[in-house]
């Protein structure tokens, strides 16, 4: 037993003569939200869990964006892989060329290099209809074209956020909105109101609302303090904190992804 100890201790002592160094890979970097800052990853990777940063990034080799509204300068990486929603993610290519690997899981995320960026021109989308039923107005770098029954606005970031007619628009407001096929997007505070995604995506920016989300694919929820009934999701995602939400299964029995990055939320099945 000695002469193995005493061969473990010659062996090293000549790798630390020969001036021998060991690498130590750089530890992940996790974000959560709202932060406007500049990370260097040094190698590493970083991920993304909440929502609202505005980040710069350097030297990361991976980049995993599981929150939503991020808004993300990724520089030159190996890997991009999102499956938050309503990002808006930039990347670069490395000198010899090199692209990133891309995995877009979530909806509304807008990835693309930094040259496409620059040319980016955002088009209003096409109304329906009559053209005297709708109306059509921008304003800084923001598109709207109102309906009768509704409207479609497409911002500045390229983000489609789809309103209903019927649906309430003051805080504190009641009724149901039907919801096109899309992204429904809630940000204001204090409101009770049902909401259909026919299979597109739901985000929650808003605080103490009382809501009831039917068939989406996917649902954020970045605010605080809301009351959420969800049936038939696919995927949740929680980045606010003391949210209590509720779950219901589709009618084929299948339960959502629940995935909770925030702080004193409550998450309930109701079978």
């Amino acid at each position: 037993m000695r002469t193995v100890r005493l061969s473990a201790i010659l062996i090293a002592a000549s790798y630390l003569a020969a001036g021998t160094s060991v690498s130590l890979a750089a530890p992940d970097i996790v974000v959560r939200s709202k932060e406007n800052k500049t990370y260097d990853c040094r190698g590493g990777a970083l991920t993304v869990e909440g929502g609202f940063n505005v980040l710069t990034l350097r030297d990361c080799s991976q980049l995993t964006v599981d929150g939503g509204d991020n808004t993300i300068d990724a520089g030159v990486v190996d890997a991009i892989e999102v499956s938050g929603a309503g990002n808006k993610i930039t990347w670069s290519e490395s000198p010899d060329g090199r692209r990133p690997r891309i995995t877009n899981a979530g909806e509304g995320n807008v990835i693309v290099s930094k040259r496409a960026a620059a040319g980016a021109v955002v088009r209003s989308p096409a109304p329906s209809g009559p053209a005297a039923s709708s109306q059509v107005s921008a304003s800084g770098g923001q598109v709207k074209v109102q309906g009768p029954d509704g409207s479609v606005t497409v911002g500045a970031d390229g983000t489609i956020t789809l309103k209903d007619g019927s649906a309430g628009s003051a805080g504190g407001s009641s009724g149901q909105a039907a919801g096109a096929v899309g992204k429904i997007r809630i940000d204001k505070d204090g409101l009770k109101q049902v909401y259909d995604c026919r299979g597109g995506s739901a985000l929650v920016n808003g605080d103490r609302n009382e809501l009831s989300l039917r068939n989406c694919n996917q649902i954020s929820l970045n605010g605080s303090a809301n009351v959420v009934v969800v049936r038939a999701a696919q995927s949740v995602l929680i980045n606010g904190d003391d949210n209590n939400v509720t779950w219901e299964p589709a009618d084929d029995g299948s339960r959502p992804r629940i995935t909770d990055n925030g702080k004193g939320n409550t998450v309930n099945g109701k079978h």
